[in-house]
Order: C-alpha cells, then sequence, then structure tokens
C-alpha cells in the first residue's frame, strides 16, 4: 500500500456502535469527489436509530449457527457423491465438518477443529454425468441437510421458520460446487445455476461479460421471492462459486467513477475494478448486497467452507510494516489487538521494527498458528514491503497451521488471485479460506482500519462485510475483494454461542483406530510397509506428537520414501531443521509447499549453516520462479561446505529447469 498525502483525512473511528455501523453512505451512491474520502459522520445515540443492517446480518447468522449442535467428528470422504451423502445427512439435531480427504488441507481444518473423532466414508458412486442431474442433485442434498425429506432449499429453509440471508451462485460443472452445496446447507442458502461463462479468476471482464454477470446475480435474488432490493431485507449477501474474472472494466457513470487525474497512481482508460466490488449494486450504485467469491478445485473449495462453518477462531496475529507518521498511524495494530482482546481472542502482534524482513523470515519458521491474521504492508502483485525497506517475496507468504482468515492491506495482492506466484494466490493455496484483499492500487483509505474491523466483527458483523469501506469516496465500485464465505464471522465460538455434541455410538472405525491397528501389523508382523498409513493416520488426525514417534520408527526403512510426505508437516511445525532436511531428503521433496517450508526453517539460519547436507540440499532445491534468489542467498555457505566443483554442478543442474533463458542467464551467473 502506497503512503497517503499527509492531507489527506482517513476514515474515523469510533467505538460508538452506530457510528461504526451506521452505513447510510450505502443506500445513496457517494456524489462525486476528489481522491480523498470524506470523514464519517459523527457519533451517534445507538436509541435515535435502529441496529444497523450489518449487525442484523451477524445476528441472523450467529442464530443460524448456533440453533443447530455441532457432532464433534470429522468425516473424510474420497470423493464428490459421497460428499453430497454426508451433507445430506445434517439435520436440525446436528451437522459436522465433511472434507475430501486429502494431505494438505484435511490435516490442518483437523488440527484445528480438534473433533473427538475423525471417520472415513467409503464411496458411493459417482456423480451424474448430466448437468441438469447433477444441479438436481446438488440442490436437493443441500435441502434435505436443512430439512430432512426435502428437495428445495427455500422451501426447507421455510419449513424451518428461517428465511435465507444470501444467494449462492455455481455451477455444477465447476470444481467450486462443493463450497456452494456445503455453504447452501449450512446457510439455507438457494443455489442459482448460472448459464455461460464469465472468465477466469485472473482475467479482466469487459462491461458486457460483468453486466452478463450482474444479470445472473439479480436473477438468482429474485428467484427466491423474498425481499432483495435493500440492505437489511431478506438478500444481504451472494456468494459465487464458480470461476470468473476477478477484474472487470464496466460502463460507469461519470457519478460512481472515482477519478485521480494526477499523483502517482492516476486512474486511466482500462485500469480495472473489482468484479466483487460492482456487483450486488443497482445501477445507480446503491448497494443491495454484499458478496464474495469462491474457486478452486473440488477438495479446496470444500475446504474452504467446512472452515467458515465450522472452524474455531480464538486467536488474532496482526502485523504492520508502516511507519508512525500523518496517515499511517491510524492502521496501526496496538488499537485493534486491545478490541480483540476484549473479545475474547488471544493475540500477538509484530509493529514496526519488530516487523523486518529477517523478524518477518523467523515467524515463518514452523508455520503460522493462527485463526486470523491482520497485516498492513506495501508493494505489488509478488511482493511486499515489510519495515525498514525490506522486501518479502511471495514465497515468505507464510505456511498456516490451521485454517486462517486473512486481511491484507496491500496494492495488488488479488491481481491474479489463482496464481500461487502471487501474493494473494500464495496466501489461498497455503491454507487461507477467508481473505480480504485488492485486484489493483486502492490506495490507503480504500482499507478501513485494523481497529475498525476488530471494533465492527466484535459486533458479529460478518467479515467480508465489515472489511469494506462504506463512506465517502471509496465506497463506489473499486478495487478491494474478499475470497471465501461472505458470512464468516470473526468471533470467538464462545461469543457466537456454538454447542458441540458427542458423535453417535455407532462403532464406525476412526483413523486412530485404524492408526493403532497398523502400528500392530507392524510391531507384530514385522510388517515394515504398514508403518506408512499409520505415519498418514496419525497426520490426519492432527496428533504432530505420535506422528514424529512414528516417522522416527519409519525413517530408517527401506519405505522412508512413502512415509515421509506424510511427516513433513509434523516436523516442520517442531522447527526441527535437521529432521526436516532427512525427510525432504527421503521422499518428501513433491509437494508444492515442502519447498517452501524448508527454506522457511533454513533461511534465518543460513549465516551459521554448517552441515554440507542441508546446503546441498537447499541448493538443489531453490524456490521459483526466479531460481535465482535463493541461490544467490546461500551461495557462500553452499560453496564453502559443498566445494566450488560440487556447486557449479547443482547450479548447473537447476538452471536447466529454469522457465525462461533470463532466469537461466542469472542461474548459470552464480556458479
Amino acid at each position: 500500500m502506497h503512503e497517503p498525502n499527509p492531507q489527506r483525512r482517513v476514515e474515523a473511528t469510533t467505538v460508538a456502535l452506530c457510528s461504526l455501523l451506521s452505513l447510510g453512505a450505502a443506500q445513496s451512491p457517494a456524489a462525486p469527489t476528489p481522491p480523498t474520502p470524506t470523514p464519517t459522520a459523527g457519533p451517534r445515540s445507538p436509541a435515535a436509530e435502529p441496529t444497523p443492517w450489518p449487525v442484523v446480518l451477524g445476528q441472523r447468522t450467529a442464530a443460524l449457527e448456533r440453533a443447530v449442535p455441532i457432532v464433534d467428528q470429522v468425516v473424510l470422504v474420497p470423493d464428490g457423491r459421497t460428499y453430497l451423502a454426508e451433507i445430506a445427512k445434517w439435520g436440525p439435531e446436528g451437522r459436522w465438518p465433511v472434507l475430501i480427504e486429502d494431505d494438505f488441507h484435511a490435516p490442518r481444518f483437523v488440527r484445528a477443529f480438534e473433533p473427538a473423532r475423525v471417520i472415513r466414508r467409503a464411496s458411493v458412486g459417482a456423480m451424474p454425468e448430466a448437468r441438469a442431474d447433477r444441479e438436481k442433485l446438488i440442490a436437493s442434498s443441500a435441502a434435505a441437510a436443512i430439512s430432512p425429506g426435502a428437495v428445495d432449499i427455500v422451501a426447507a429453509a421455510a419449513a424451518r421458520g428461517i428465511a435465507p440471508s444470501m444467494v449462492v451462485l455455481a455451477r455444477a460443472d465447476d470444481p467450486a460446487w462443493t463450497a456452494a452445496a456445503a455453504l447452501a446447507a449450512g446457510r439455507h442458502a438457494p443455489i442459482h445455476f448460472v448459464d455461460g461463462s464469465f472468465g477466469a479468476p485472473n482475467d479482466t471482464l469487459d462491461a458486457k461479460t460483468v453486466a452478463a454477470l450482474r444479470l445472473e446475480l439479480e436473477r438468482a435474488a429474485e428467484r427466491t421471492a423474498l425481499p432483495w432490493k435493500g440492505l437489511g431485507d431478506a438478500i444481504d449477501a451472494f456468494v459465487l462459486c464458480h470461476d470468473f474474472g476477478w477484474k472487470c472494466v464496466p460502463d460507469l457513470p461519470a457519478q460512481l467513477r472515482i477519478e485521480i487525474p494526477s499523483g502517482p497512481f492516476p486512474t486511466g482508460p482500462g485500469q480495472p475494478i473489482s468484479t466483487l466490488d460492482y456487483l450486488g449494486r443497482h445501477a445507480d450504485g446503491v448497494w443491495w448486497s454484499i458478496g464474495s467469491g469462491i474457486f478452486g478445485s473440488e477438495t479446496r473449495a470444500a475446504y474452504v467452507a467446512m472452515s467458515a462453518l465450522f472452524a474455531p477462531r480464538r486467536s488474532v496475529w496482526l502485523t504492520n510494516a508502516y511507519d508512525a507518521g500523518p496517515g499511517w498511524v491510524a492502521y496501526d495494530a496496538p488499537p485493534a489487538q486491545r478490541a480483540f482482546e476484549k473479545q475474547g481472542f488471544r493475540s500477538q502482534s509484530w509493529t514496526r521494527e519488530q516487523n523486518s524482513l529477517d523478524g518477518w523470515r523467523r515467524i515463518l519458521m514452523g508455520g503460522f498458528d493462527c485463526d486470523a491474521l491482520i497485516a498492513n504492508s506495501h508493494g505489488v502483485s509478488t511482493q511486499f514491503g515489510l519495515y525498514g525497506g525490506g522486501t518479502a517475496r511471495v514465497e515468505d507468504v507464510p505456511i498456516f497451521d490451521r485454517p486462517s482468515v486473512v486481511h491484507f492491506l496491500h496494492s495488488f495482492s488479488l491481481q491474479s488471485p489463482a496464481d500461487p506466484q502471487t501474493i494473494g494466490g500464495r496466501f489461498l493455496a497455503n491454507g487461507a479460506y477467508a481473505y480480504h484483499g485488492s485486484v489493483y492500487e486502492p490506495l490507503l483509505q480504500a482499507f478501513v482500519t485494523p481497529e475498525m474491523l476488530a471494533e465492527r466483527t466484535g459486533f458479529l458483523v460478518p467479515f467480508a462485510v465489515a472489511a469494506r469501506v462504506y463512506e465517502g469516496g471509496f465506497a463506489r465500485p473499486w478495487r478491494t475483494a474478499t475470497f471465501g464465505d461472505p458470512l464468516t464471522l470473526l468471533a470467538p465460538p464462545e461469543r457466537i454461542g456454538l454447542q458441540r455434541v458427542a458423535p453417535p455410538a455407532d462403532g464406525v472405525a476412526t483413523l486412530r483406530d485404524e492408526a493403532v491397528a497398523a502400528l500392530k501389523r507392524f510391531r507384530d508382523e514385522r510388517d515394515d510397509a504398514a508403518i506408512v498409513p499409520a505415519v498418514r493416520a496419525l497426520a490426519l488426525v492432527g496428533d504432530d506428537a505420535r506422528t514424529l514417534q512414528a516417522w522416527a520408527l519409519a525413517k530408517d526403512l527401506a519405505v522412508a520414501g512413502e512415509a515421509a510426505p506424510h511427516a513433513l508437516g509434523a516436523i516442520f511445525r517442531a522447527r526441527d531443521l535437521e529432521a526436516f532436511t532427512a525427510a525432504f531428503a527421503a521422499g518428501g521433496a513433491k509437494a508444492p509447499a515442502a519447498r517452501d517450508m524448508l527454506w522457511h526453517l533454513a533461511q534465518p539460519r543460513l549465516a551459521s549453516l554448517s552441515d554440507a547436507r542441508l546446503a546441498s540440499v537447499l541448493a538443489a532445491h531453490p524456490r521459483g520462479p526466479d531460481q535465482s534468489v535463493d541461490l544467490e542467498a546461500i551461495r557462500t555457505a553452499a560453496v564453502r561446505l559443498m566445494g566450488r566443483e560440487a556447486w557449479g554442478r547443482t547450479v548447473s543442474e537447476v538452471a536447466r529447469e529454469a522457465a525462461s533463458d533470463s532466469v537461466r542467464a542469472r542461474i548459470m551467473s552464480l556458479r
């Protein structure tokens, strides 16, 4: 994020409820103004006005969440059809997380959720081939989860006396349908299946295409037969669970454009705005709904939705790389930290000198063990600035140890959200399930301050709603966007009033039972291969201590290469660089995140590196797309420990895989 003019005034922050959340500007478009947004109105008595619509929306969401007990289990399924069959078993008596089994998202979720048991379901078959049949199955499964036997979501919600508060747009042939099904069931939200193509996430939509997408959204709301045309009625949120271009260049009337004619970041023809900030408005710019988007594989989309519905949120980390000067100081972390702590969150913060590049890289070791990250930075889509002029790369984006909500105040982070070689794309790839950022240069005041975000979410305003600017010039269609469920509540479970109940005593074998059985085969039958499913099962249930014990048994066996990938996460969280290097070399180097974990553990220790094997592994596995950066960082130590000849051979091998001639030349210059 770029430095503001010291004369600009930032959005006023106050703890008075109606001052924080009286979003009157959302009811009428802001008048044309210079780039500087107008301040919010002064404090008003809460008794003088009705409860603001964002608070009502959050209260409705919280009431629905606590109305259905959470069964204390996680169910892992092998495919989409079995996923739907399991969701259809939800009902007023209880619901529980359902994940498509994998070795990246599932263990991260389970570690945070800490269920009484984790079980597997066998496949019940494949999804229907015909699109119409898939649509019918998805919608009817979600309806059955709301009211047993129902086939229509709106009717199922009505049978329970609940009016939906959002709509879901989906495509039955887009992998993000798994998020649509779960959110429709969990939020009692009708699904509207769209036709046509609306681009890929990294695309910029033209005026005609984004207008067609807006029409689909309005059709979705109209089909509910519920009030939707104003904030505070029935439908106040939407989520697009399918591919679409996150940037657009719509036909906006002059009074809705933000014009910045001069300065370091002037606006110009063809510059995009956020598709998600354009949608949900009437033609005159008045909001009727606040929305977000979800894309990705079936596995990740299911993880995103289940995290929004079930992941506990008890800890917040805050980082601030800004100076303490005029304009910047309003975005400082301590006021937000105090507000979060009053709400019952555990918190940590790093500001200014603590948030240098060296300091950041020390924090990266072992991953980020937080439920929410509120970060202030500046830069472009592939870099983010830290205090003292340090510049972090995409490879310095943290790996989350648990599902996390991220508010990243930064320019361009969601410019190409599907590209893991960009900041926002890497956050999503590394475990964030809700993310608020910008698709282009937004200027600082297009983001609310961390303190205001904390105060708003403290009133149970959903994260995607709390993160938006609703007054002043930047209330017009602009450049911020949110990934994930728009009704995610950033609040501890106790504040929402969530209740867990014991899982049924149905005799189903748990993953822990499977791990014990495999370990017995290993011990009693001398079946070395049995150690592999044991390590994997223990990793899936989030038992790091026993995963490390099982890995200690496996690491010297012929099957060590098969077991190693499942042990890497536990070793990484233990910050054991020597053990991680051994497991990585044994067979753990295949996962995309494995190299980042290796370097996150090693980078703060490069100055004192004394292990030739580690130097060799690091030199052979630099991170991209420009591997020369990592090779340059390790060159001195590697030449000293490996010898110049071995170093030269390794560099040549890396150069052969370079993505371009220019990168190859930079790599070869380091020989």
